[in-house]
C-alpha cells in the first residue's frame, strides 16, 4: 500500500475535566502538555513516545461505557501498577468482573481493568512488545 501508520491520540469527551485529567496524570504519570490554541476545556497528556491522550469536557457526555470499549496500556510490571492502584483506592477487575482479581489469558498475558473517574474502561496488561 506504500502507507506507514502510527498511533497518534486517543480522544475522549468528559464531564469532569479536572479529576479526570489529574486520575491519568497522577496514577500514570503521563506529561500535561499544553493545547495548541490554549482553549479552556481540554487536557492533553503525552502517553509514550509522540502518542496522546486528549480530554475534552462537554457538559453531557452520556453512552454506556462497556468494559468491550477500552484503552488499553502494556507496562513492564503489573504487580507495581496494582500496588500503585491500591495505594490510591482504585478498584481494579479481571474480564469477567471480580474485584481485585488478575485475568490471564491464553497467550499467558495477564490483565486487569479499572476505571477513570468518568467512567471510562482501561485495560493494563504485561504484554511484552
Amino acid at each position: 500500500m506504500g502507507v506507514s501508520y502510527s498511533f497518534d491520540h486517543q480522544a475522549i469527551v468528559v464531564t469532569h475535566l479536572m479529576e479526570t485529567g489529574d486520575f491519568y496524570k497522577d496514577v500514570f504519570g503521563f506529561e500535561e502538555i499544553p493545547h495548541p490554541e490554549g482553549k479552556p476545556g481540554y487536557r492533553w497528556f503525552k502517553m509514550f513516545g509522540n502518542s496522546q491522550l486528549h480530554l475534552i469536557k462537554k457538559d453531557v457526555a452520556e453512552f454506556e461505557k462497556n468494559k468491550s470499549m477500552h484503552l488499553c496500556l502494556a507496562v513492564n510490571n503489573l504487580e507495581k501498577i496494582i500496588e500503585r492502584l491500591i495505594s490510591k483506592d482504585i478498584d481494579f477487575y479481571d474480564w469477567p468482573g471480580t474485584k481485585g482479581s488478575i485475568t490471564n489469558r491464553a497467550d499467558g498475558v495477564k490483565q486487569i481493568y479499572i476505571q477513570d473517574p468518568d467512567g471510562y474502561w482501561l485495560e493494563i496488561n504485561d504484554a511484552k512488545h
